[in-house]
């Protein structure tokens, strides 16, 4: 079985706070095979990590995270940015003929941004829209104390189970993850397309500190520093990421 988490920000995004290098690092230390950085309404950072990938042993689907009028969406397989502020179920169809597929991000919570139950089920009376639309997040690691309707409602659905870490800080990834047969984006595709995948939730409570520690990195963030670049003077758009400086960082924790 490979391992892939679907829903990864870099700093393209700018609510997070990790490179596309440092993406790709963490994913590789965390044992996945696949990964997808699905920046808010943004193709650079993801368009870069497919071209990085191989350097760490994984692959990388490009793909974003859509702003649609019903909510966010997660775009797979897609090498342009799709539109944002259409509907649900035009964006859906849109993608569909860019040949990518769809998966519905913390749905069913309330939470700004967030897919109504309404909005997915109406997309899945569409034949275009539901050709389209393949996976839910039932695990979702910055909103799992919401994601108990999705996990009861998707037994309902016939979309494919996805958990995600949502990541915005390099600890995050890969801390949940998606299973499926196989090992190769084209694997995951297709264990997507034919619901076949299992959800790993993360194990531990989305705690305060964790919050807090997505705090400091954005505050850095703000004064133009990336807080897992090489130093505290280094720029967060360097060309190269220091390795040891993220090993270093992580026997702090």
């Amino acid at each position: 079985m490979g391992t892939a988490d679907l829903h990864i920000h870099s700093t393209y995004s700018y609510d997070a706070t990790t490179t596309v290098r440092a993406i790709l690092k963490q994913a590789a230390d965390a044992g996945l095979d696949v990964i997808a950085v699905t920046d808010h309404d943004e193709i650079r950072g993801s368009l870069e990590a497919h071209q990085l990938a191989p350097q760490y042993g994984l692959e990388s689907i490009p793909a974003a995270e859509v702003s649609t009028k019903d909510g966010h969406l997660v775009a797979l397989f897609v090498e342009t940015l799709p539109p944002s502020g259409l509907t649900l179920i035009d964006t859906l169809i849109h993608i569909g003929k860019m040949g990518g597929v769809a998966i519905a991000p913390h749905p069913f919570n309330n939470l700004p941004g967030s897919l109504s139950m309404e909005a997915v089920v109406g997309a899945l009376t569409n034949p275009r829209a539901k050709a389209v639309l393949k996976g839910i997040e039932t695990h979702n690691m910055g909103t799992q104390s919401f994601d108990t309707i999705a996990q009861k409602i998707s037994i309902y659905l016939p979309l494919a189970k996805i958990a995600s870490s949502d990541a915005h800080v390099y600890w995050a990834i890969g801390a949940s993850r998606t299973e499926f047969p196989g090992k190769t984006a084209k694997e995951l595709r297709l264990a997507i397309e034919n619901n076949t995948t299992i959800p790993i939730p993360y194990e531990e409570e989305f705690s305060a500190k964790a919050i807090l520690s997505w705090v400091r990195r954005m505050t850095l963030r703000k004064f133009g520093y990336a807080s897992d670049s090489p130093s505290a003077t280094q720029p967060i758009n360097t060309q190269k990421m220091s390795e040891s400086f993220i090993q270093k960082t992580r026997r702090k924790k």
